[in-house]
């Protein structure tokens, strides 16, 4: 079973991969996301911002930037 962490960064790479960018632009709401992951979005919100305290990730409603990506491949 994985943390909500870990499917964050799981889903940040693959996208990354995908979009072969370190800016990856959402298709999905932070509430879309949240039930993509069977969690409440509080917590989704609550993960990224200590993310982002961490200084692996920036982030707005439209993208989420990948400040870290070697300590995201790390964890």
């Amino acid at each position: 079973m994985k943390t909500i962490r870990q499917c964050l960064i799981d889903f940040l790479l693959y996208e990354s991969f995908s979009q072969n960018n370190l800016i990856i632009k959402l298709e999905l709401t932070k509430k879309e996301l949240a039930e993509k992951f069977g969690i409440q979005r509080p917590s989704l919100s609550r993960e990224l911002n200590k993310m982002r305290m961490d200084g692996l990730i920036e982030y707005d409603a439209h993208s989420i930037t990948i400040i870290n990506y070697e300590s995201l491949t790390s964890i």
